[in-house]
């Protein structure tokens, strides 16, 4: 989808990444491994401000002729979350 790691990075970090962090979604699939890996970065980024708000998963999945790339999330409760 996107030529550079910069250019998914800069995609997902305005749009998917908000989506999942402001309690959108719980999970995203691409068949771009860029924007995959952009945001399980951006999500453990933000995993670790204040402690964590969630477990991040991440899958490659076949799909015919083609590999998609599932990235989701487990709502948990923690202590500092309750402040």
């Amino acid at each position: 989808m996107f030529d550079t790691w910069w250019e998914s990075y800069e995609w997902v970090s305005s749009d998917i990444y908000n989506a999942i962090g402001g309690n959108q979604y719980d999970g995203f699939r691409t068949s771009d491994e860029k924007m995959a890996a952009a945001l399980v970065y951006l999500l453990t980024q933000l995993n670790t401000l204040g402690g964590p708000t969630f477990r991040i998963f991440a899958r490659r999945e076949a799909g015919g002729d083609r590999s998609y790339f599932r990235v989701w999330v487990e709502r948990i409760r923690h202590p500092l979350n309750e402040l």
